[in-house]
């Protein structure tokens, strides 16, 4: 198990210590999106991408995907039970909330939200994803992000089309 030292901490770091599963860290140059993902390292076909949304009721959703996937932004809406007009997106503020950073949202963190998880992510042997910040990417088993977010939603979001590569 990896952990970073308390002057980087952030929320996802802290919700992966909590649930005492194991995981690695991995520091790189800054990925913000999909085109900069190379700049990372790791493997595309076992990364996944966290987007963060907030709704009207002031919650905070999460809906984890794979990296080179689409989100169905219907189908999201479908799986909380809201109209898709109610998805905004998270702005600085909620992602600081989370304690975590623009270009790096993390499937996990201390704070009360709503995860959803692409069903396609828990076959991955292995998954990539956001840290909390766009310079730190963390790696485990979609076996462990279940440990740490054990409320999370298995949902089908995503578009039939991957993105292209």
């Amino acid at each position: 198990m990896s952990r970073m030292d308390s002057s980087s901490a952030n929320g996802a770091v802290a919700a992966l210590t909590a649930a005492g599963v194991d995981f690695r860290l991995h520091q790189h140059p800054p990925a913000r999106n999909f085109d900069e993902l190379h700049l990372t390292g790791l493997n595309i076909e076992t990364s996944a991408k966290t987007l963060a949304f907030t709704l009207a009721d002031g919650r905070v959703v999460l809906a984890a995907i794979p990296g080179t996937a689409r989100l169905r932004y219907p189908k999201l809406a479908a799986a909380l039970g809201v109209s898709r007009s109610a998805l905004r997106p998270a702005d600085e503020d909620a992602l600081a909330g989370l304690g975590m950073l623009p270009g790096g949202v993390a499937p996990f963190t201390t704070a009360e939200v709503t995860l959803l998880i692409e069903r396609s992510l828990l076959d991955l042997p292995v998954l990539y994803c956001g840290g909390g910040s766009p310079e730190l990417s963390v790696e485990l088993s979609p076996t462990a992000l279940l440990e740490v977010m054990p409320g999370a939603v298995v949902a089908d979001l995503c578009a039939d089309e991957p993105l292209a590569q």
